[in-house]
């Protein structure tokens, strides 16, 4: 087996990752019209509130992690003479580390529930669960679970800087937590995990493929779980994989039936088998840069995508039967995002809106795929600023700074953005060192 080092699991968050700059007008262009009346409102909070969940009897949870700031505080109290010395050696931290670092997450980390615009604090009750990645061997890591009304949430301690994969669909009382060497599925009720992928592939071990990989190539390394996504419905969770690899660069894509517990490759070896996310509750769309298909993850059927001929193409999001492309011209530093519907038996897409100017992030679909959002700026060197707010059922785009009761109601870089439902939007901003968050809806909700 011949495979190329990947870099190592990166962590699931909703911060916003660069896309690109401004494209050609290929696609049919849909003239959207762009509305500016005070229609929204920004709901102010004092803490930088970072993540949402709604739970599967409709109780949210707001949860208030440590941000960057004080988790590079927590760091230097836990490494006070840094982390690595002049020649590069580690150097070990204070005396009670985990006490410690438990400790500062506890005091920084907070929960909240929602009921309209009341916000009440909710008691977290740790727990930890053991976890094995290729670097650290079996650890124990530290979740949360937050109780509200007949809903259990579970979370990481360090939600946005853990050292693993964590995905969940609260709705549907599902919670993932991933390394390159597994997945496991968290139980909120008993605070209990249980691995979900298996440890062998064609008779062989985990370790006995990663040590004859290493043995004549060891600068690479098997990557045994990669890009863990879950249906909307609940059932069906896929990965990719280089084990079963023997081309350079090649993966191929697995999937766990979460009823049975069965494990069964849905994509042969090959190059961009990148996984994009699922289109519909049993098609996963596979291939971001080129090569786009539709996997049904029942029959193994695969459709390939009518992508148009762009420059710098990328699929960015996916989502109840509609599709995002990215594009850009080289030299430019504006980007289109085009937004299609796709038929899931065909391929084939056709357009109902598309967005201009310095885009960023991943945009975000709201639950029911009706609404849009789209990180957006006009100058690069600001930044995004503004979020660009899509209804695609009416084709009306709304930017946030227009359509709000104050145009400087949410000031500064927006570095965040989610959907609580198809009305709400939680937006977080940094202005300077300052970190605040929004609640961003219409007027009357």
């Amino acid at each position: 087996m011949i495979m190329k080092k990947w870099p190592r699991i990166t962590v699931i968050a909703t911060t916003l990752i660069l896309l690109g700059v401004a494209t050609s007008q290929v696609l049919q262009a849909s003239n959207p019209t762009i509305t500016s009346e005070n229609k929204l409102v920004a709901v102010p909070y004092e803490k930088n509130v970072s993540n949402v969940m709604v739970g599967e009897n409709g109780e949210v949870l707001l949860v208030d992690s440590i941000t960057d700031e004080e988790y590079s505080e927590m760091m230097s109290i836990l490494y006070p003479n840094g982390i690595v010395d002049a020649q590069g050696q580690d150097i070990p931290g204070i005396n009670d580390f985990d006490e410690s670092r438990a400790k500062f997450v506890a005091e920084h980390m907070k929960a909240y529930s929602l009921v309209g615009e009341e916000r009440s604090e909710v008691t977290l009750t740790p727990f930890k669960i053991s976890i094995t990645d290729e670097s650290n061997g079996e650890y124990k890591s530290l979740f949360y679970r937050a109780s509200v009304g007949k809903d259990n949430f579970v979370f990481p301690s360090e939600w946005g800087n853990q050292s693993f994969g964590f995905i969940s669909i609260s709705e549907k009382n599902i919670y993932l937590a991933y390394t390159d060497m597994g997945i496991w599925r968290i139980d909120p009720e008993n605070m209990t995990a249980k691995k979900l992928s298996s440890d062998s592939y064609s008779g062989k071990s985990l370790a006995e493929i990663s040590l004859g990989i290493a043995k004549p190539h060891s600068d690479w390394y098997l990557t045994w779980i990669d890009s863990v996504n879950i249906s909307p419905d609940g059932k069906y969770v896929v990965y990719r994989t280089n084990r079963d690899s023997i081309e350079l660069n090649e993966t191929s894509v697995w999937g766990i039936d979460l009823n049975t517990g069965e494990e069964q490759q849905l994509i042969d070896p090959s190059l961009n088998n990148d996984i994009v996310g699922f289109i519909t509750d049993s098609n996963v769309v596979v291939g971001a840069l080129s090569d786009t298909r539709i996997i049904d993850v029942n029959n193994k059927t695969a459709i390939a995508v009518d992508v148009p001929n762009l420059p710098n193409l990328r699929i960015s999001s996916v989502k109840d039967g509609k599709i995002v492309i990215s594009s850009y011209d080289n030299g430019s530093s504006n980007s289109t995002a085009f937004i299609s519907s796709v038929d899931a038996s065909t391929g084939r897409i056709s357009e109902i809106s598309r967005v201009s100017g310095y885009l960023d992030g991943e945009p975000r679909f709201s639950p029911s795929g009706s609404k849009i959002a789209i990180g957006y700026g006009n100058d690069p060197m600001v930044g995004i600023d503004d979020v660009m707010i899509v209804d695609l059922s009416t084709n009306s785009q709304k930017l946030l700074s227009n359509s709000s009761q104050s145009a400087r109601a949410v000031n500064g870089n927006i570095i965040r953005f989610q959907w609580v439902n198809d009305d709400e939007v939680l937006v977080n901003a940094r202005y300077g060192s300052d970190s605040t968050s929004f609640m961003v809806k219409s007027q009357g909700e």
